[in-house]
């Protein structure tokens, strides 16, 4: 049962008729723009894009599209309004500038946590290299030459290194448009190879290199294009590299020189797409609810009439998938402002986020979207809705809406779009932070936002009694976890961290039993067997 919660206390039956108090969602705002750091860099920027958990810091890229700070848009000081990752280092503190990608670059479109585990010749790393990369081109109006980049951070230092992806010539905008990077194994040649998606310029790969400054080592013609339509998402499923361009999925067939097929084609449903709207957006691995391995999500969104439609594709017995219609965020959308109608709905910005409800322990996927309405006498931003909605998706493939910070009011500030989410990387903090905003080409300055819900919860980690009894020690562990609790045959067992991923399984018995956790990096995790769930945290 996926529970939903206002901001009130609330005294919720469990189990076996014990009862565990929780302090309803709490909503904190994380980031406001507009203002300096501790180090005089100013914090602008029209929208959060993304937002990343890394080494135990979050990390947020902010552009200034249609923002005034920049000298395209009335600014008078170069200096300032380009595209910036900012840094917090811990719930308490406030951010802080981490990088400056360059003059003209508007925006960091791509930023992402990407683990390399072979070299460029294919041997497996001693170690695996976590690398926060981030990535965004760059029009020179004097040359007439774009240019596009990717960025890599040294955690060592906290400085930044370059790669250059491609350089190539006038008109800029979409055609070089970096929605998306992924690591991906070659299956027959067994490289390593890491995609990025370069607009209608096509798909680009390169090879980790920890030699050369950036860390990656691009190939300047691209593996596949040019594209008729930039895409907007690529994602590996089973075992196989996907990405999305207008109304089709294509897929990567390995071998030494890859090549594509189209796996996926929604012509039946639009021909015509808009190219700055996208048509397939946010494609998503989930797991497959009608058989083995992975389907795939996605919204479709392919022109200015777009609803946002959900769709889950499963594989089919032919190579290709099976289409299931799942929601449309119009209808949810109308039924959450009631009286209103919903003219316009666009959203999947990033993938659909996936996190365990600390509550229920349910897997949930959230959606963030932006919605043109009218009627109904809500308050709105040039004809968007004016607050933060996102809707999410239960195990079941139901779906529910709520709204960033509780129901906006007409003097607030506006939220409009929720572009990304992410749960909080800091020990201690049962929280997801959220970031947006899409200025949808009107002028938006200092409009950028970070906020975070809390969940606050008491007696989580011993609510079974007797029979059903877990208790872990020590909490905050080390380098293993204690177990004391009692049944009576062999029970499977999963530990999963704040994505969702299953990091450690296997099968304990009764009594006390020992499980080596020396692997995982400090975060807090959730130990679950059948029904029973106890949250601890991993510290160094």
């Amino acid at each position: 049962m996926l529970l939903y919660f206002t901001k009130r206390i609330l005294i919720l039956p469990l189990v076996m008729g014990y009862f565990i108090t929780i302090n309803g969602q709490v909503w904190t705002k994380s980031f406001t723009a507009g203002g300096y750091d501790s180090n005089g860099n100013f914090l602008g920027g029209s929208e959060v894009l993304q937002l990343v958990s890394h080494k135990n810091k979050l990390f947020a890229s902010v552009g200034y599209w249609e923002d005034i700070n920049n000298i395209w848009y009335g600014g008078t000081n170069n200096s300032i309004g380009w595209g910036q990752i900012n840094r917090l280092d811990n719930p308490a503190d406030n951010w802080h500038e981490d990088l400056v990608l360059g003059t003209n670059y508007l925006r960091p479109e791509t930023l992402k946590q990407i683990i390399f585990t072979k070299d460029q010749f294919g041997n497996l790393l001693a170690s695996p290299d976590t690398v926060l990369i981030a990535a965004g081109y760059a029009p020179n109006y004097l040359t007439s030459t774009v240019k596009v980049k990717s960025f890599a951070r040294n955690d060592l230092n906290g400085t930044w290194e370059e790669s250059l992806i491609v350089q190539g010539s006038f008109p800029a905008g979409e055609n070089y448009s970096v929605r998306d990077v992924q690591i991906y194994n070659d299956q027959q040649t067994g490289l390593e190879y890491i995609f990025a998606t370069v607009g209608t310029q096509g798909m680009f790969k390169g090879k980790y290199n920890p030699s050369i400054s950036g860390k990656i080592d691009w190939v300047s013609t691209p593996e596949y294009g040019p594209l008729e339509i930039r895409p907007l998402g690529i994602s590996v499923a089973n075992d196989t590299l996907y990405f999305s361009s207008g109304n089709k999925i294509f897929k990567r067939i390995d071998g030494v020189s890859g090549t594509y097929v189209i796996a996926h084609d929604f012509s039946d449903l639009n021909t015509n797409i808009n190219s700055a709207v996208g048509g397939i957006r946010g494609l998503t691995v989930i797991d497959n609810p009608s058989d083995s391995g992975e389907a795939l999500l996605l919204m479709w969104c392919p022109n200015g009439q777009s609803q946002g439609i959900i769709y889950r594709l499963e594989p089919n017995e032919h190579g290709g998938f099976n289409r299931i219609y799942e929601a449309k965020l119009s209808l949810l959308a109308e039924s959450f402002l009631a009286g209103s109608t919903a003219n316009y709905v666009l959203g999947a910005y990033n993938e659909f986020y996936t996190y365990i409800d600390p509550v229920s322990s349910e897997h949930i996927h959230m959606i963030g979207f932006e919605v043109n309405i009218s009627g109904g006498g809500y308050p709105t931003w040039n004809g968007y809705y004016k607050g933060g909605l996102f809707a999410k998706r239960d195990a079941n493939g139901q779906y529910a809406i709520e709204e960033i910070n509780g129901p906006i009011g007409i003097d607030d500030p506006a939220l409009v779009a929720n572009r990304c989410y992410v749960s909080s990387p800091f020990l201690n903090e049962d929280a997801i932070y959220f970031g947006g905003f899409d200025p949808n080409s009107f002028t938006s300055s200092n409009m950028a936002w970070v906020y975070k819900k809390e969940y606050q919860t008491n007696s989580v980690d011993d609510f079974f009694e007797n029979e059903n009894s877990i208790v872990i020690y020590p909490n905050p562990a080390r380098d293993k976890i204690n177990l004391d609790f009692e049944v009576s045959v062999n029970h499977e067992f999963n530990i999963i961290n704040i994505f969702g991923e299953i990091v450690v399984s296997g099968s304990i018995n009764g009594g006390n039993t020992s499980i080596d956790i020396s692997s995982l990096p400090p975060n807090i995790y959730i130990f679950r067997m059948a029904s029973k769930t106890v949250k601890f945290i991993k510290i160094d």
